[in-house]
């Protein structure tokens, strides 16, 4: 059984998706961004959007009965190479060791016009 996760402290995203679902036990949050639950995009800089960004995870993930220390897997999508160093200290300070397996790619550009973009696979608690 697939389980829809929604999250009512994180922004709502009017596209058609789900903040995240939960199959046997695996919580496979969408694309988060770093903008707060009134829609907003926080931060200029990359180590405050990074910051932001993991608290939407954090959030969902205690919303999945689930918490930071249990990510396996982080698909990382940022717009500008230069910003790899500042997201690295942000990620490293937020999360907990073992830090996940990461993947992170630069890309043109973002919807949300963001300087970061996340997506996570995490177990559950």
């Amino acid at each position: 059984m697939v389980e829809q996760l929604q999250c009512e402290s994180v922004y709502e995203d009017p596209a058609p998706y789900s903040q995240g679902r939960i199959h046997d036990g695996t919580v496979y949050l969408a694309g988060l961004d770093p903008v707060d639950e009134a829609g907003e995009l926080v931060g200029d800089d990359i180590e405050a959007q990074t910051t932001q960004t993991l608290r939407n995870v954090e959030q969902l993930l205690t919303a999945a009965d689930s918490s930071c220390s249990n990510i396996v897997s982080v698909t990382a999508y940022l717009i500008d190479r230069d910003d790899f160093s500042g997201f690295n200290r942000a990620f490293a300070s937020f999360l907990p060791d073992p830090k996940p397996a990461r993947t992170t790619v630069v890309v043109d550009e973002l919807v949300t016009h963001a300087r970061i973009e996340l997506q996570v696979i995490a177990a559950q608690s």
